[in-house]
């Protein structure tokens, strides 16, 4: 018996490991996310974080429009949330968001 069959399972081939990663990214991207790098089993994707317009209008009613200021601000400076898609050599897709 030898080595590759004797414990765990068989480690996928780097053209599988792509192909399960393709499906997984084009998943993100269907919800709105981009691709900042893909490589061989990893992809860095990131998307702008999203503004809540009801209740920011709401404050704009309330204040004025003096809470324009600060949707402009946020507008200007949006934070990227980014995330890492990984797969293993098993096959198993780990995603780590950050931001």
């Amino acid at each position: 018996m030898t080595e590759a069959n004797a414990g765990g399972p068989v480690p996928l081939s780097d053209e599988t490991r792509t192909r399960i990663l393709s499906t997984e990214v084009a998943r993100y991207v269907q919800r709105g996310w981009t691709v900042q790098t893909f490589t061989g089993g990893q992809a860095v994707l990131s998307k702008n974080k999203r503004i809540g317009w009801f209740w920011n209008l709401i404050l704009v009613i309330l204040t004025g429009g003096l809470w324009l200021i600060y949707i402009a601000y946020r507008a200007l400076n949006r934070k990227k949330l980014t995330t890492v898609v990984t797969v293993d050599a098993s096959g198993r897709v780990t995603a780590d968001t950050t931001g």
